[in-house]
């Protein structure tokens, strides 16, 4: 993932991807869609310090990169922007987007999340069953189960958030639907998308990769690189599961849609269609984006799973290629820089899980000590990292690296049901 070594902070932090129409005097432009090679400018970038530069860059490019610390000039689009701080010196926390920082972790609501999270896993595996045994799809209780955990997002997005962190791998399959279909549905409350919108996404989600039960096994499984044949075989199952929903009067044409464009990008490069931008269904470029994060998250059998900041850094480098840029963006500010249930190590060496993260403490969570308990891990110590005995100490408590989901073996499902089980403190 791409961090600024001398401020430890992500890039997305100060590069805004543009229309050369968005450009003001006092930009610095870093990239462009063209070699700068074939210009008279330095091959470091330009500042735009002149309307003639500027035009330049409206007559010859489609997009720009700009770098806000390297410009004079910090003007961002709106879509860039987040609320200005209200009266009382909160900032952007009370923005939608900015739900899982509100929302905490504790023994109550992550239980009610667990008995959601656990009916959507129900439907899921269910739903798999009923097609490999071609049997008819019970989508009317997949619905309802997605409008239960719809609204638990609104009450316990941060628990659930939490439990989409569980990567089992000979499960893979039914939980990358569950997780999808969670994550989809906490991205659109952000977005400030309808309640219908929300419960369509998520339903999406939970079927999108409904067709690979048609797909031969043994190719989903196979651990090195697929033929051409092969990879054709696969990316079949767009259609397949988009054809499986239009036989059922009860799929909105919104979710069917979603489901066979999952996979189309904006360059065109994608599939079964080879749409291009504002033609690809904005439900498909939602859960395109969640898809990608949750798989690349994830065991799978040709790609160990890679941690939360390596998968918004591979999402940020594609954006506007292979995924919607204003998506990207928007999942990025959903999740924050370490989200509930990310696993980090402490610069103590000590491994510890995310609690929660308001948008503010930036890399400074509240955080759990794991400790070791024969194979398995157990919940420690809650610690504040951004506390003021933390801070003011010789040695500033804070993270020294983001794992992967799963690292040496770490269960959230076991941690999960440990909390839940918990008796509540005074």
């Amino acid at each position: 993932m791409d961090w600024d070594e001398f401020s430890n902070r992500p890039v997305w932090e100060y590069e805004l991807k543009l229309e050369p129409s968005e450009l003001k005097l006092g930009h610095f432009v870093r990239k462009m869609n063209r070699p700068w090679q074939e210009t008279d400018f330095p091959l470091q970038g330009v500042l735009v310090d002149s309307l003639e530069i500027k035009r330049w860059f409206q007559e010859h490019c489609s997009w720009v990169i700009v770098d806000l610390d390297r410009s004079p000039n910090k003007y961002r689009p709106a879509r860039y922007r987040a609320p200005q701080p209200s009266g009382n010196g909160e900032a952007e926390d009370s923005h939608a987007i900015q739900i899982l920082r509100r929302s905490p972790i504790n023994q109550l609501t992550l239980t009610r999340a667990i008995n959601e999270y656990q009916r959507l896993d129900r439907q899921a595996e269910e739903l798999i069953k009923q097609i490999e045994l071609s049997g008819p799809m019970d989508v009317p209780t997949a619905a309802r189960t997605v409008d239960h955990v719809a609204e638990a997002m609104e009450e316990n997005p941060a628990a659930l958030v939490w439990l989409t962190r569980i990567k089992r791998q000979d499960r893979y399959t039914a939980q990358h639907c569950i997780n999808v279909a969670i994550l989809c549905m906490g991205l659109a409350v952000g977005l400030e998308w309808s309640r219908k919108e929300i419960r369509e996404v998520g339903l999406a989600g939970l079927l999108h990769d409904l067709g690979k039960v048609k797909v031969d096994g043994e190719i989903l499984r196979k651990p090195g690189r697929l033929t051409v044949t092969e990879f054709n075989e696969v990316k079949e199952h767009c259609r397949y599961g988009y054809e499986m929903l239009l036989e059922d009067e009860l799929v909105s044409r919104n979710v069917a849609e979603a489901v066979l464009c999952h996979h189309e990008q904006p360059d065109g490069k994608g599939y079964p269609q080879g749409l291009t931008g504002a033609a690809i269904p904005p439900m498909a470029r939602l859960v395109a984006v969640v898809d990608a994060y949750d798989a690349i998250t994830s065991n799978r059998s040709y790609d160990p799973a890679r941690s939360h900041h390596e998968a918004l850094g591979i999402l940020w480098k594609r954006r506007g290629a292979q995924f919607d840029t204003h998506t990207v963006e928007s999942l990025i500010r959903f999740m924050g820089w370490v989200t509930p249930g990310t696993l980090v190590v402490l610069n103590t060496g000590q491994l510890a899980v995310v609690l929660e993260s308001p948008s503010q403490r930036g890399l400074r969570p509240l955080v759990a000590l794991l400790t070791r308990n024969g194979e398995d891990w157990e919940l420690g110590l809650s610690v504040d990292l951004d506390s003021e005995e933390s801070k003011q100490s010789t040695r500033p408590l804070g993270i020294e690296q983001v794992l992967p989901d799963g690292h040496q073996g770490i269960d959230i499902g076991k941690l999960s049901e440990q909390m839940a089980a918990a008796r509540a403190g005074p």
